[in-house]
């Protein structure tokens, strides 16, 4: 088979087309890159073996999964893990994506060490994520274990700490007509589902400085036991109703003593309204 013609493509200036004549009809063989054009010294009139097309057609893929590669980390650092992940998406062989990785690393384009510590970096600036949450985002992008470990190093338990009590201050009013424990229990749990420590959770909630006035907690017992009776004063009366109210608002983290209070203030204004609900 001998090289009849080469083109360069239209739209991609950095490929040629191959052509050949066989029985005397020339006919489009395969494209190249520029790079493995000049390595296999490709030219008009060149006579090519099978094997060696063969040859030629394997160094153009791994070129083409290179270019791609370096394409993909052109818009953001990854992982080794995600580039390889993006190459099988390209139904790369398995063995194109090792030479390819191999010649990626070589040309430093990829570094899971420097990826990890900019990430953490990044998170811990931008976020309000808590470090078990960022360690978990490392994984799943394929970082070892030892280099999420070494990265992590960088979000000490003091920067921990300032950063859940952050979150804490944020959230603590961000709802209203709550008890302070119920309020205590709500920020404990999204600090958790944030990445924090159970530790750095506990101190954080625990150093909040929250000033609730007996007038406002009675607000939001009545706020609370309002709702409580519209859900149950339908289906009980008398003592079953006030035990429903009473389980209904110590779970919201009502003081029995404010509770207590509330229920009197319930029983009399009926008393004084004929028996009518507030």
């Amino acid at each position: 088979m001998k090289i009849s013609k080469i083109t360069v493509q239209k739209k991609r200036k950095d490929r040629y087309n191959i052509f050949t004549v066989e029985n005397q009809q020339e006919q489009y063989a395969f494209s190249v890159d520029e790079d493995v054009l000049v390595k296999f010294q490709l030219k008009k009139g060149k006579e090519l073996q099978p094997d060696e097309i063969e040859r030629i057609l394997q160094a153009d893929q791994l070129r083409k999964a290179v270019n791609d590669a370096v394409h993909y980390l052109s818009y953001s650092m990854r992982t080794e893990q995600q580039v390889i992940e993006y190459l099988l998406k390209k139904e790369y062989t398995n063995n194109v994506i090792s030479q390819a990785m191999s010649k990626i690393k070589d040309y430093g384009y990829t570094d899971d060490t420097e990826f990890a510590g900019a990430f953490v970096r990044t998170k811990m600036k931008t976020t309000d994520k808590g470090p078990l949450l960022i360690k978990e985002e490392l994984r799943r992008k394929g970082v070892s274990e030892e280099k999420t470990e070494k990265a992590m190093e960088q979000f000490t338990p003091e920067q921990e700490l300032e950063a859940a009590q952050r979150v804490v201050q944020k959230k603590a009013a961000s709802k209203k007509n709550e008890s302070l424990q119920a309020m205590k229990q709500r920020l404990l749990q999204s600090l958790r589902q944030k990445g924090y420590s159970n530790e750095a959770a506990v101190q954080a909630v625990g150093k909040l400085s929250v000033q609730r006035s007996e007038e406002e907690e009675r607000q939001a017992v009545r706020v609370q036991g309002e709702k409580a009776k519209k859900r149950w004063g339908k289906k009980y009366t008398g003592r079953q109703l006030e035990w429903k109210l009473k389980e209904f608002l110590y779970r919201k983290g009502f003081s029995m003593d404010v509770i207590q209070q509330y229920l009197q203030e319930v029983e009399q204004w009926e008393d004084e309204n004929d028996g009518k609900t507030i």
